[in-house]
Parts: structure tokens; C-alpha cells; sequence
């Protein structure tokens, strides 16, 4: 009923005008991803054959292009009125004023910082956005735990199907398009759109000075060389161990190799190359890879530095601004981050330079870069459309724009220039952007392993296989559940746009 709604809403306005105990089986291994495509964003000219395959100007009537923006961790990419001094928020300024030229439109845009749970705020709204039949907004930009719902609940547009996008573009990030499509329909995905993936994205910080106060060798020269690997970061880590008030204990006033982030342990899995989920390429559904001989050994190695209670401070069990002070104040070598908090360091004395997560070995042909599950945003279109084509025109032009004007501006001048300070940075944000991990399986929460692997660490536990034991058949249930319903909305999406 509620495509025959949609369908009649668009006719309408053209006539106007998922716990038990199973035995765990030999882990097998899973081909790392390939990256070979890339499109994330990077500060790379647009190819002169590339071009922009929609009309370049239309008249829309000012009609008022809504977008919302919901979730754990939100970033305002459209709410901008006016000129700033922020380079970053006077690139996406410049970027809404084009396209509302461009096309006579007004973009309003609604943003939230909301708790996601899978049918959280973003859920909710589009949820009632398509059973009402109204169309309260054109885009949505929406966590990842709600997005996912949404997927499989029937509730939004295949983006390969709206008029206008082509998600072949390199202002759509590929790697996002390849792991979040499932049974051939791309319900979410992001790109240039939006700067929410690769300010989610994991990084790693090192302390220059600390870097030559003890004689170390350099993570940027390893990373170049192919030898920045979990084994030389344990190394570089265990360099690092000072009693700075000499009481005779290990606490937040003395100096260490390593701030423990939780979320951390869940980037060094990725970092192997190794996922919870992926989409299986015959059957296009979604399947558990997460225990492997390469999962487990990135988890042991990492572990195993992590735990050393002389060299690594797990902050978290004290408070969340103590990482930050003890970083602010030269007290450790590694911080282990997100590249959005960047640029709240700027004041910091000390320079510092950000890497990639390591390698597992250094066979490992590329460095991986998780997109955190719990502060990701997915672009969406809801069923409900007005007109499709135009959303699917103004998305596609903001994607574009976002490539020419946001994307140097965040790249260059917000984390370069002004966070970074250190000229090595650029190639190595190329790196981490360029090889972006969107794990499947940490979106749909499947067995709760993007809570129960940091669980873990949080306990100091050292056994995987037990939890992946633990949470494999809930796992597997919730899998058979989640491709069925997404069978059923492919399902149903296929046979309304045929009809």
C-alpha cells in the first residue's frame, strides 16, 4: 500500500505539473577488500572526462528541498546562511548557494544529534514520513544503526534507480557503494555529499616530540615503506613508560606509549583486512566472515601491548576528557581517534602527525580505515518522493559541488592546515581516505559483536573465541531474518518499479 501511495502522490504531482552456545568451526579466511577502484575523497582534480551528467541548470520553482541529518554523531553539512570566516563552513555555503541558484531551489536543512538504536530518530521519521504519504524530506543523511533498519524494512529508494544519480561517479564513494549494497539494491550509501564518512573515520596520533625525545624511529617512513604493521606499533608502544610523579605506580599522571580508545579493537580487525559481514557475491545476502586466522591474530597482537598496563592507559575507565587532557599534556606517544576530532587539538603545543591503522603484515597490500559504526551517517532517499528526479538531480549536484568546494576545504585547510601542522599528514589522510572500511555487519548489530568484541577490551578479556562462540547462533538467527525481509522489500521495490 505504501508504494501504490507513493506512486499515486507521483502521478499526482505530475498531473499538476537478532543466545546460545554453538561449536565454533576452523576460522577460514576472507580476501581482504579491494581496493583498487577508489573514490573517496581526496584532493585530486575531477578527470577531464568526467563529467556532470545531469542538466546543469533547471527551474524548480523554488521548490523547498528538504534534508535531514540524525544520528549519534551529526555534521552540519547544509545549514549555512550566510558567508563565514571557516573556511569549511564558507566551502558548504558556496556549495548551497550554486545549486539553489542553479536549479531555483531553497534547501533547508534540519540537524540533529539524536541517540540511534536501529529504530531510532532517523528510523522514526522516515517510518512516518512514508506511512503518512507526506513528503517531509527529499534527502536524509542518517545514522548507521537506523539507516540499516530502514534497508530491509521497505522504507526507502534504491538509489541506483533515481534519475539523475549515477553512483559510478567518483563524488560517490565506491567502496561504500560495493559493501552496502545487498540482493542488487543500494538502499544507502555516501559520498562527497556529505563530509560525515571520512570525519568518521579511525586514525591513529603520534607525538612528534615524544617521537624524538626517545630516539624512535619514524611511523611515516614505515607506513611508506610497507612496514607499519600491528607488531612494529607494539614495539613502538612498549618504547614508551615513564613514572613521571615517581610514586611507584602506574595512573593517569605518568606517561605511556598508548592511549587505549574501546573502539579501537574493532579498527585493528578491520585493519587485517577482516570483516564482521560482507555481502556474498552470488547470493548478494549478507553473511557472518568475522572469525578468521587473520581476526584472531590482529585481535591477540593487539591485545597483547594494549593489556601492558605499564605502557598503555586504557582512559575511558577513568573519563572521557582524561585521553585529552594526558594527550594536551605530552603523556603519551599514540592516541588512537577519530579524524573528526582533529580540530579540537589546534591549540595543542606539541606537534603531532596522524596515521593509518597498521597493517596485520606486511604481505598486506593496502592499510584499512574502519568508518565508525557508532558515529557513521548514510545518505538515503524515503519512498515517499514528490518527484524523484528532481531529488535525485539536486543530490546528485550536491555530491558534485561537495567534490569541487567542501571536500579541498576539509582536506587541505581544516585537517592539513590547520590541525595537522606537518606537511607528512596529506599523504597519509590520502591513505586512510583512499581505503575506507564500511563493515556490514556492525551496522545491523549482528550478534551485538561491534559492542561484545570492545567488551573485551574493556574487561581486559583475551579470549575471542569464546565471545564469537557465545553470540554465533543470535548471530546467525538475526542474519536469517534480516535477508529474508530484505528479500521481501528487493522484492517488492522490483515489482512496483516494473509496474
Amino acid at each position: 500500500m505504501k508504494r501504490i501511495l507513493c506512486l499515486a502522490l507521483v502521478l499526482l504531482v505530475f498531473s499538476a505539473m537478532w543466545t546460545a552456545c554453538d561449536s565454533t568451526d576452523a576460522p577460514e579466511e576472507t580476501a581482504a577488500h579491494s581496493t583498487d577502484a577508489q573514490t573517496s575523497t581526496t584532493t585530486e582534480t575531477l578527470a577531464p572526462e568526467e563529467t556532470l551528467d545531469i542538466p546543469l541548470t533547471a527551474d524548480y520553482e523554488g521548490y523547498e528541498f528538504n534534508i535531514l541529518s540524525v544520528g549519534n554523531q551529526v555534521f552540519n553539512d547544509f545549514d549555512f546562511e550566510e558567508e563565514s570566516s571557516l573556511p569549511l563552513d564558507n566551502a558548504q555555503y558556496k556549495r548551497k548557494v550554486k545549486v539553489e541558484e542553479d536549479y531555483n531551489v531553497k534547501i533547508n536543512a534540519t540537524v540533529t544529534k539524536k541517540h540511534s538504536t536501529g529504530r531510532g530518530p532517523g528510523y522514526q521519521a522516515v517510518n512516518k514520513q512514508v506511512h503518512s504519504g507526506d513528503c517531509d524530506y527529499d534527502l536524509c543523511i542518517i545514522a548507521g544503526y537506523d539507516v540499516s533498519t530502514l534497508a530491509y524494512s521497505g522504507l526507502l529508494y534504491d538509489m541506483q534507480s533515481i534519475g539523475g544519480i549515477d553512483l559510478d561517479k567518483s563524488w560517490w564513494d565506491r567502496n561504500a557503494t560495493d559493501s552496502l549494497t545487498v540482493q542488487g539494491v543500494t538502499f544507502f550509501t555516501t559520498g562527497e555529499i556529505t563530509v560525515s564518512d571520512n570525519r568518521a573515520a579511525y586514525c591513529i596520533l603520534f607525538n612528534k616530540q615524544l617521537l624524538a625525545n626517545y630516539n624512535l624511529d619514524s611511523p611515516y617512513d614505515m607506513v611508506d615503506d610497507g612496514t607499519w604493521t600491528i607488531e612494529s606499533f607494539g614495539k613502538l608502544v612498549r618504547s614508551v613508560s615513564e613514572d613521571l610523579n615517581q610514586d611507584g605506580m602506574y595512573t593517569q599522571a605518568d606517561r605511556y606509549g598508548l592511549l587505549v580508545w574501546d573502539d579501537s579493537v574493532l579498527g585493528m580487525i578491520n585493519a587485517a583486512g577482516q570483516r564482521c559481514c560482507t555481502v556474498n557475491s552470488d547470493t548478494g545476502e549478507i553473511e557472518l566472515t568475522l572469525y578468521t586466522e587473520s581476526t584472531l591474530s590482529a585481535f591477540d597482537q593487539y591485545i597483547d601491548f594494549a593489556y601492558d598496563q605499564q605502557h598503555a592507559f586504557h582512559y575511558q575507565r577513568v573519563s572521557e576528557d582524561t585521553g585529552s587532557t594526558m594527550w594536551k599534556a605530552d603523556q603519551a606517544l599514540f592516541w588512537t581517534k577519530l579524524v573528526h576530532e582533529l580540530p579540537e587539538l589546534r591549540e595543542m603545543e606539541t606537534d603531532f602527525g596522524v596515521l593509518p591503522y597498521p597493517k596485520l603484515s606486511e604481505t598486506q597490500e593496502n592499510y584499512y580505515t574502519t568508518i565508525s559504526p557508532f558515529n557513521s551517517n548514510f545518505v538515503c532517499i524515503p519512498l515517499v518522493q514528490e518527484d524523484a528526479d528532481r531529488t535525485g538531480v539536486i543530490a546528485e549536484a550536491l555530491a558534485y559541488y561537495g567534490k569541487q568546494f567542501v571536500t579541498p576545504a576539509l582536506y587541505d585547510i581544516t585537517l592539513v592546515g590547520q590541525s595537522t601542522r606537518d606537511q607528512e599528514s596529506e599523504p597519509m589522510l590520502e591513505i586512510i581516505f583512499d581505503n575506507l572500511i564500511y563493515d556490514i555487519g556492525y551496522y545491523y548489530q549482528i550478534g551485538g559483536y561491534n559492542e561484545r568484541i570492545m567488551d573485551r577490551l574493556r574487561a581486559r578479556e583475551t579470549s575471542f573465541t569464546s565471545m564469537y562462540d557465545t553470540y554465533k547462533m543470535s548471530a546467525s538467527a538475526l542474519l536469517k531474518v534480516i535477508n529474508k525481509q530484505y528479500a521481501s522489500a528487493v522484492a517488492e521495490w522490483k515489482t512496483d518499479t516494473v509496474q
